[in-house]
């Protein structure tokens, strides 16, 4: 363990890693970064879906970092592999309050100039058959990708 730092980046999640990384890309140096425990056990954003980034967003901003971030990640490499797959996702409404909410996003996707489009029951199980024939439809964004 260091004992000193230039920068000591507190949190090891998305955000803090984040803020190492793009420091170190300046040419900072002598940069260390803590967190108070393992992953899923420190309660924070990062715990609740790791690795997963989701394109839409009501937030411009926010879907300006997730359109930022899956590029980042598809130039990044590691053992000469991609460190992010683009495997769209698919977002699933069961009642008709989460369905007209979906009708919003994907409408606010569509404004931020993201691909994102609606499916209706059989579209969205055609493309993932183990969905239940209970769902309403489902928000499609092909963006959506995991990290390695």
């Amino acid at each position: 363990m260091e004992d000193h730092a230039r920068v000591v980046v507190i949190g090891a999640g998305i955000v803090g890693c984040s803020v190492a990384y793009h420091l170190t890309d300046l040419g900072w140096q002598d940069i260390v970064v803590v967190d108070q425990g393992p992953l899923f056990e420190t309660g924070g954003s990062t715990s609740h879906a790791p690795g997963i980034v989701f394109s839409v967003n009501f937030s411009k901003v926010m879907s300006e970092f997730a359109k930022y971030t899956g590029e980042l990640y598809g130039d990044l490499q590691h053992d000469g592999q991609s460190c992010y797959y683009r495997v769209g996702g698919l977002e699933v409404a069961w009642t008709p309050e989460r369905w007209e909410d979906l009708k919003r996003k994907s409408a606010a996707g569509r404004l931020w100039g993201l691909e994102v489009e609606l499916l209706g029951r059989d579209e969205a199980r055609a493309m993932a058959p183990l969905l239940s024939d209970r769902i309403l439809g489902a928000m499609h964004s092909p963006a959506d990708g995991v990290t390695k």
